[in-house]
């Protein structure tokens, strides 16, 4: 149905519906609503269990399910074959995704195999008269680009997780369920094994993250300043690429435009001067607090909060205080 809008519905760690799937569903019921359509949860996996359930009581009204043991572990040949097939044969007019690294990978081959458009990383979408568009940074950040689909073929977008708010679960929502079979076909990859990463951190899927950088001095004053922090506010600590070219910290904690791209509801940026390369990464986020001695530091334009002073001085402080009101 060229009336429709779909959510691809991620699953966290923990097995139940993403964030960032929730957030989507929410935007899909405001365009829906908005414009005379209907919202569709795009549901691939082995083991679905009850996330069609938890799709119709965020928004959809009806879910695409292909449940197959192909699709236990991700990948591109089954993931995009399956929804490729669901997309030919319903039409939906827009298909929205996250923007995480397996879901980049995912839209655009998708959007390939649908021969059309993508919009990847936006931060906005919107239907009008029927057309599609997105919003987009580029350039660091220096640029925001609108970008049109044409009509006649189905969108794809990928979205900056905490883009749109989430909204309220309602649970005595209930939709119909669409069963397909898994297509055939060629399978040129095949997950055998995951091993589970030392030290892994999800930045992108974190509410809050506190980063440190050059201007903490040293590795020692990083570790016993930053971890301790995120602890405190219950979040996950990343880093400048500054110190992690240096050594300090690993490259998974990374945040810029050559590591990861988050958008938290906070975001504390410790010793940081705030270079257009991390400024890309972190712009989005809600809230902004930034500490550092130099009062000309970039990273104060694009604060929501912002102490001018030693960090060594004040997070020891700030973090004792924390703890004093949460009882950690």
């Amino acid at each position: 149905m060229a009336n429709e809008i779909w959510v691809f519905i991620e699953r966290s760690a923990q097995g139940d519906v993403a964030g960032v799937s929730k957030e989507l569903l929410g935007k899909a019921r405001e365009l829906a609503d908005a414009n005379g359509m209907k919202v569709g949860a795009l549901i691939l996996g082995a083991g679905v269990g009850d996330i069609p359930s938890v799709a119709f009581s965020y928004g959809a009204d009806t879910a695409y399910v292909i449940d197959d043991s192909t699709l236990a572990q991700y990948t591109t040949d089954g993931y995009v074959g399956a929804a490729a097939a669901l997309a030919k044969k319903y039409q939906p007019a827009l298909i929205l995704t996250g923007a995480s690294f397996q879901m980049r990978d995912f839209s655009a081959a998708l959007a390939a195999e649908l021969d059309t458009g993508v919009a990847a990383d936006s931060t906005n979408v919107s239907i009008e008269n029927g057309v599609v568009s997105a919003v987009r940074s580029s350039h660091g950040g220096n640029v925001i680009n609108t970008l049109t689909f044409a009509p006649g073929k189905t969108a794809v977008v990928s979205v900056r997780k905490q883009s749109f708010p989430e909204p309220k679960a309602d649970p005595g929502r209930s939709g119909a369920v669409v069963t397909e079979a898994m297509p055939a076909v060629p399978m040129r990859a095949k997950v055998v094994s995951v091993a589970p990463k030392q030290g892994a951190v999800n930045l992108s899927d974190a509410a809050i993250i506190v980063s440190g950088g050059r201007g903490l001095g040293s590795p020692e004053n990083y570790y016993k300043l930053i971890p301790p922090l995120a602890e405190a506010v219950g979040g996950a600590y990343g880093a400048s690429r500054a110190v992690v070219d240096a050594g300090w910290v690993p490259y998974e904690h990374q945040v810029g435009q050559t590591g990861k791209t988050v958008s938290p509801k906070l975001y504390m940026a410790i010793g940081i001067s705030g270079a257009i390369q991390h400024l890309a990464g972190m712009r989005s986020s809600r809230t902004i607090v930034a500490i550092n001695k130099d009062p000309d530091a970039p990273i104060f334009r694009v604060a929501t909060y912002g102490v001018v002073g030693d960090a060594n001085e004040i997070v020891p402080l700030l973090t004792e205080e924390i703890k004093k009101r949460t009882g950690k």
